[in-house]
């Protein structure tokens, strides 16, 4: 009975002192999206979307072949759904994204470009929650197509804004 008791007093103990330092975190730091996400949040974050992919979805490879055509279709859906935060370029840096936080990822960065493309794949298809990543309600093929473009910025450069003919 004594260790159930210890037990419970360090739990309840450890349970205090986390409620503090988030107290002491959000009444200096506040819930501002204009403030940049520290290093340590970018972690958590990026470890919390790799939980949340599936194993099966990180085993996918994409389907289709990054051709001319396969790459003009995902121009015109990544123009309607995805510029708007991660620009014409995959660079980013557009003015909605800046209010962004996190903000809209490059998709040149390696951290980007590191994934599977099953894993590109996931997050384009359900969006990432606490994110301003969507869902898109796309057919899959158009999620793959998106998925060859994204490699195709890497491929493009940083400064590339050069679409597919």
């Amino acid at each position: 009975m004594r260790i159930f008791r210890f037990v419970a007093a360090i739990c309840l103990g450890i349970l205090l002192a986390t409620l503090v330092l988030l107290y002491a975190f959000l009444s200096s730091q506040g819930l501002s999206a204009r403030k940049k996400p520290s290093n340590v949040e970018y972690a958590i974050a990026n470890f919390a979307m790799s939980l949340s992919i599936p194993a099966e979805a990180k085993k996918l490879n994409n389907p289709l072949t990054a051709d001319t055509q396969v790459l003009a279709e995902a121009r015109k859906y990544y123009d309607e759904h995805c510029a708007v935060c991660h620009a014409d370029d995959g660079a980013g840096e557009t003015a909605l994204a800046t209010g962004l936080s996190p903000e809209a990822p490059d998709l040149h960065a390696d951290h980007i470009q590191k994934l599977t493309d099953g894993e590109i794949f996931y997050v384009i298809k359900n969006g990432v929650r606490f994110t301003g990543m969507p869902g898109w309600d796309l057919e899959d093929n158009d999620n793959w197509s998106l998925v060859a473009l994204i490699r195709q910025f890497a491929k493009d450069g940083p400064a590339s804004q050069a679409q597919p003919k």
